[in-house]
């Protein structure tokens, strides 16, 4: 079963705006010596949202081959219909990933009944375990929001949905409503940019499925919390609020564009390239964040050599 800390790669691009391999490569790279417990890619913090078909799948297959099952993989899919996602869920199960990250289809607003049997549908058609994703904080996905009872109900009816990443407003509440309805084998994870973390992990959270870049300091808050140190994690979380903050308080646009400077900064990638349509940085404000993170003493402020 998944748990702990794993992290939604970015996608580089080069200055041309074309996947960057080489950089998506030493991204994962950084995040595995630093001892996370899975990697996800296709998420919303790996800009899939803007990526076309094809490149969804180069990026699946370039992490795929770089991992070679050092830890499990997590792949998100967005599908727009039923039929679309059974089809993703059989292609994806050559990767033998340990979850799909399934949002919901999200075009048109057919109730929440209809978002049920979508998934319950799609979990007794696939092999691969289903990771069901709320994201109300998004707003293409505001409206496809499920309740607990309705949750649960996935749960029982489709064993294969066995991982339920819920993030934005209220997710702790929504983890400590849910978590006495879910079989003993279903597991519950943040995400948000790790915002709301602790208040997760005290709801029944079995992890974080942050973005990248810092995750040291949710790897140590988690060795904490594993040993029963609930004291020693939250001080470790406090201790880097001002940069999950930063990061991650601003809005998922912008987390993309300071993840990508802060790799850029270290030497993994090339160029900081966020694809348009995206909101403006301004490089003034740099200086002041890289400062945040300086006196972290963090992996990522020590540039490669």
């Amino acid at each position: 079963m998944l748990g702990g800390i794993i992290p939604i790669l970015f996608t580089p691009f080069d200055s041309q705006g074309q996947v960057d391999a080489a950089g998506l490569r030493r991204v994962l790279r950084f995040e595995l010596a630093g001892g996370v417990h899975g990697i996800g890619i296709n998420g919303f913090a790996s800009e899939a949202y803007k990526l076309s078909d094809a490149e969804r799948q180069q990026t699946v297959d370039i992490v795929a081959a770089e991992l070679a099952n050092a830890v499990p993989l997590v792949i998100g899919i967005a599908p727009n219909s039923l039929s679309t996602a059974i089809q993703q869920a059989r292609h994806y199960a050559q990767y033998r990933p340990a979850a799909l990250m399934a949002l919901p289809p999200a075009t048109m607003d057919n109730g929440e009944r209809a978002l049920v049997e979508f998934y319950v549908a799609l979990g007794q058609a696939s092999d691969v375990p289903i990771m069901l994703q709320q994201a109300p904080h998004i707003p293409q996905y505001r409206h496809t929001e499920l309740s607990a009872e309705s949750l649960a109900e996935i749960a029982e009816r489709a064993p294969t949905v066995r991982y339920f990443k819920l993030e934005g407003p209220g997710s702790a509440a929504k983890m400590r409503e849910l978590a006495p309805m879910l079989p003993a084998d279903a597991r519950m994870f943040g995400g948000g940019g790790g915002i709301t973390v602790l208040s997760e992990l005290e709801n029944g959270a079995a992890g974080l499925i942050p973005g990248v870049g810092f995750n040291e300091i949710f790897l140590a808050a988690w060795a904490k919390w594993t040993a029963g140190d609930r004291a020693g994690a939250a001080y470790i979380i406090a201790g880097g609020q001002a940069l999950v903050q930063a990061v991650s308080g601003r809005g998922h646009e912008m987390s993309l564009h300071l993840r990508k400077r802060l790799m850029l900064r270290y030497g993994a990638i090339g160029c900081a390239y966020v694809r348009q349509p995206t909101v403006p940085l301004d490089p003034a404000n740099l200086p002041a964040f890289f400062a945040i993170v300086d006196a972290l003493n963090l992996r990522v402020a020590r540039q490669v050599q």
